[in-house]
């Protein structure tokens, strides 16, 4: 009977995983799927029914709440980016809202062809969390930030661009935002026009997305006024906040665009700056073969660098 009672209370002991939040609950929201011209052009695409995980702290009380944005291999496992950063943010007394971005479309892993899903589409993704959160009594509305990585890091950082801003209902829009080793190949119009906080995280060698655009765009924000901060981890490749990857990864079909410099032209073609054609998935400017790899050094620091950068967004 001793034995018995050991095992029992052995599995009424929550995991490191799931000790870390008080309540979950799942809501569904709407969102579109949108190429990305029409997107820019301020078209809205096709309905699509998408889900996210509230996770909060404790199961009462409105929260400070951070949407987090996965990357192409999607929400992950406990171990993944957007697992660990859930757990830091729950322990730090946030809530957090993980977006699924890939299961209401149909898929698991959009892996290596990360052009199947446009990134910026997915600030409609960002539109309809928000507006679901909003209403919720476990969120506080005003106090609710956007975090994303790799893929999602794109949404996450330009959602905070005035133009795009308008496609927030009232009362439902991000007072800051967060990019993991997202892109910022992209020079789009108005993109020095960002009202709300902003913080880029990179890893100094990712060699899927680099980190000097990035560097080079949060220098034009600085330089506008804009209240942004640039921080990038020596020796860090892409996914360096993944646990997962504890080895070297090289993915051989890895499709990156490190070699393009892009533009948004006139109705919303993104055209290639040297060949002044439209972008694609076939443009000669990508290249393949990329590495993955955790680097915990980088992965405590940006923690660190992104519970500092709340505090400071939520003492405003």
């Amino acid at each position: 009977m001793k034995v018995h009672l050991c095992m029992l209370a052995m599995l009424l002991v929550p995991t490191v995983a799931e000790a870390q939040f008080a309540r979950q609950e799942v809501h569904p929201f709407q969102s579109a799927d949108t190429p990305v011209t029409d997107f820019l052009a301020g078209k809205k695409g096709a309905p699509v029914t998408l889900a996210g995980f509230l996770r909060v702290p404790k199961a009462s009380g409105k929260h400070p709440t951070i949407v987090l944005l996965h990357g192409a291999t999607g929400v992950g496992g406990y171990n993944g980016p957007v697992g660990e950063w859930s757990r830091v943010f729950n322990e730090a007394g946030y809530a957090v809202f993980i977006v699924d971005s890939w299961s209401g479309r149909g898929l698991q892993n959009i892996g290596t062809d990360t052009t199947r899903v446009s990134t910026m589409s997915r600030i409609y993704d960002l539109v309809g969390a928000l507006d679901v959160l909003s209403k919720n009594p476990l969120v506080e509305p005003s106090k609710i930030v956007v975090m994303g990585f790799s893929h999602g890091g794109q949404p996450a950082l330009y959602s905070s661009l005035e133009r795009f801003g308008k496609l927030f209902g009232p009362g439902a829009k991000p007072a800051a935002h967060i990019s993991v080793y997202g892109s910022c190949g992209t020079t789009f119009r108005e993109d020095e026009a960002v009202s709300k906080p902003v913080l880029m995280l990179h890893g100094a060698a990712d060699d899927w997305v680099p980190a000097a655009p990035c560097r080079e765009y949060a220098s034009r924000l600085t330089k506008a006024g804009k209240n942004v901060r640039y921080i990038e981890y020596p020796e860090a490749y892409h996914v360096f906040d993944g646990p997962a990857v504890a080895q070297v990864t090289k993915i051989a079909q890895g499709l990156s665009g490190r070699k393009c410099s892009l533009a948004e032209g006139d109705g919303g073609v993104v055209l290639n700056v040297e060949t002044k054609q439209s972008f694609g998935p076939s443009d000669p400017c990508l290249e393949r073969g990329v590495t993955i790899h955790y680097n915990e050094a980088a992965m405590k620091k940006a923690h660190a660098d992104a519970l500092a950068f709340l505090k400071n967004v939520f003492a405003e």
